[in-house]
């Protein structure tokens, strides 16, 4: 989060600079609002590769690529075809990287029915819509990916014994919905790049129990409703 607000603060630093140097007469031939959208793809370019989001990563290089194409040589290249090339790119590296390093701890921890048990879990979603329910007497972390679908997580059957639990999201073009127990205290590290994250309900927060709430949404959306 430290990283995110120093790259806005310079992003809007250089936006005030711009806006003085451009009425004296520089970078005549580059309009500001190109230049401003440049900066945003190349900090998202950035973030990408710190939090290994093949989807913010490819989808922020293929904006550079449509806004310099002409200075790049890849006039024949549409917009449609380098956004649809990200698209793939980005669900291969996924299903390459993200899932094979994950699968060896979690993997068996989800069964079919929907129920979700044990101290360490992982819930997927690909290409549809799931729902899952934990039941854990000594809940210490979930994974959670989804991939252009819609996942419901249910955590009001898990018990946290040991203070505090993670669980760590991945949203690519779709919808998490996290039902957590308002009585536990929550510490909300989502992020979102051309994505959204919101709440509903009350935190009440009366409980001991801390729960760590880490990851993005990428072109879609993480819902987390207090139940």
């Amino acid at each position: 989060m430290k990283s995110k607000k120093i790259f806005w603060g310079v992003f809007f630093l250089l936006a005030s600079v711009y806006v003085i140097v451009s009425k004296l007469g520089f970078f005549p031939e580059i309009g500001m609002f190109k230049i401003l959208l440049t900066i945003l793809l190349i900090g998202g370019v950035a973030e990408g590769i710190r939090r290994l989001s093949f989807f913010e990563l490819l989808f922020s290089l293929a904006g550079i690529c449509i806004i310099y194409k002409e200075a790049l040589g890849i006039e024949e290249l549409t917009p449609a075809t380098l956004l649809m090339a990200a698209l793939f790119g980005s669900i291969g590296l996924s299903m390459l990287f993200h899932r094979k390093k994950k699968r060896s701890r979690y993997g068996s921890a989800m069964s079919q029915e929907g129920e979700c048990k044990g101290e360490y879990i992982r819930c997927e979603n690909n290409f549809g819509s799931a729902i899952r329910y934990v039941n854990s007497d000594n809940f210490k972390n979930a994974q959670v990916e989804n991939n252009f679908g819609t996942i419901s997580i249910y955590l009001d059957n898990a018990v946290i014994q040991e203070g505090s639990a993670i669980v760590n999201v991945e949203n690519n073009f779709g919808e998490t919905n996290l039902y957590i127990p308002k009585e536990w205290k929550i510490q909300n590290n989502l992020e979102h790049s051309f994505g959204a994250v919101s709440t509903e309900g009350a935190n009440v927060g009366t409980s001991a129990s801390i729960l760590y709430i880490n990851g993005s949404a990428n072109f879609g959306a993480i819902n987390l409703y207090f139940i």
